[in-house]
């Protein structure tokens, strides 16, 4: 999604190290704020405007109409029904009831200021501290420049899985939180101050979690809400202090997976996933499709995390995934899930099957049989989750995949 929720964790973290900047609470003084970050929002990001964007206040009221139109224009109901089901399959919703509501409830609570790339519109919202609004507006001013170089609309997203999605916001947010830390932290060396991550992880959390919505959220809604910021500032961080620092990653740079964003030596390598797609041929009498996506890597360490019990994601370590893919079939006793992993090597393979493999294979689904599998598909090594009514058809004709590439 283009809405991006504000984190006052790190506001208040950045608002502390810098100087005490003059606020703006009418129109006309959030003109002149905005002209005086532009200058500085340039130098940290590396874009130039081309041209001064929109800019105006909104009501807490208007904030929530907004997100609650954006959401409602971008994900159709039977999509959103799609994606709680399978993800309550998966193990990282416990269930399917208010899915929706919660999604608006968690990005309406949050959000402090907006950019609006269909309308080319920056916005505040009315009441913000001078403190607040001024950082909040260094963060959309750098969307603002962005869109002008890359399509921020969710048209440009069209035919992109769930996790090339996902690592594009990434980019997206992590470039705009990456340049507002130097705006407002200019004595700071945030590219050798490594350390520093961890306390940014820290404090990005911090305000968030100590709100209604996002204590009732489980850790799949939380930490996928807030991740794009912190892991995509430190793949911008990581960037700024490699052989790449003199360039942008927009255009054909672009990050194509989370485990790019994640692991940068992964994006410096070339590494992209393997493309799967499932056979037509395969599981007949299985039933209609729902949806078809891919989870992705930071999907796959929420879910390690969810079935370990942590509440937070901690520091990830390369776990070798190569690609995946899922499908949700619908069935006469309910929906049945088919999810294959292709992995890099038989380690990493083995290592998923003692962890959150094992975790998933034991889960128990009233009504549901749940299997996983260790198959190999050309030389790659695979998983494959299934979590099905007992009584499904398609137990003796499972749905398969084959390579795209």
């Amino acid at each position: 999604m283009v809405i991006r929720p504000r984190a006052v964790g790190l506001a208040a973290w950045l608002i502390s190290l810098a100087a005490q900047p003059a606020g703006a609470q009418r129109p006309s003084e959030l003109i002149r704020t905005a002209d005086s970050l532009i200058p500085y929002v340039e130098g940290a990001s590396g874009l130039v405007f081309r041209r001064p964007p929109r800019l105006g206040l909104r009501s807490r009221a208007e904030v929530r109409s907004y997100v609650d139109e954006s959401f409602r224009r971008e994900f159709s109901a039977d999509r959103i029904t799609a994606v709680a089901i399978a993800y309550r399959l998966l193990g990282l919703l416990p269930d399917t009831a208010g899915f929706a509501r919660l999604v608006v409830d968690l990005h309406a609570e949050e959000l402090r200021g907006y950019y609006d790339p269909r309308t080319d519109s920056l916005f505040g919202i009315e009441g913000s501290s001078p403190l607040e609004l001024r950082e909040v507006m260094a963060h959309e001013l750098v969307h603002a420049v962005q869109a002008q170089y890359e399509d921020l609309t969710p048209t440009r997203e069209r035919g992109w899985d769930n996790d090339r999605r996902t690592a594009f916001h990434a980019l997206i947010e992590g470039q705009a939180t990456y340049a507002t830390m130097r705006l407002l932290a200019p004595k700071r060396n945030i590219v050798a101050e490594t350390a520093i991550w961890d306390y940014v992880t820290s404090q990005l959390r911090a305000g968030p979690m100590a709100r209604p919505a996002y204590r009732r959220a489980p850790l799949w809604l939380r930490e996928g809400l807030l991740a794009p910021y912190f892991y995509g500032a430190q793949f911008v961080n990581y960037w700024q202090a490699s052989s790449f620092a003199d360039t942008l990653p927009f255009g054909p740079r672009l990050p194509v997976s989370t485990e790019q964003i994640l692991h940068f030596d992964r994006y410096a390598a070339g590494d992209v996933p393997v493309q799967l797609r499932f056979r037509d041929d395969s599981g007949a009498g299985t039933g209609g499709g729902l949806a078809e996506d891919v989870v992705g890597e930071l999907e796959i360490q929420m879910l390690a995390a969810e079935m370990a019990g942590a509440r937070t994601l901690g520091r990830m370590k390369p776990i070798g995934w190569g690609g995946d893919r899922y499908r949700l079939i619908a069935t006469p006793d309910g929906a049945a899930l088919v999810w294959y992993v292709v992995w890099d090597d038989p380690e990493s393979a083995a290592a998923f099957r003692r962890g959150p493999g094992a975790a998933l294979a034991a889960r128990r689904v009233p009504g549901y049989r749940v299997t996983l599998d260790s198959l190999t598909l050309g030389r790659a090594q695979v998983t494959r989750y299934v979590v099905a009514p007992g009584g499904w058809a398609g137990w003796g004709a499972v749905p398969e995949v084959e390579l795209v590439r």
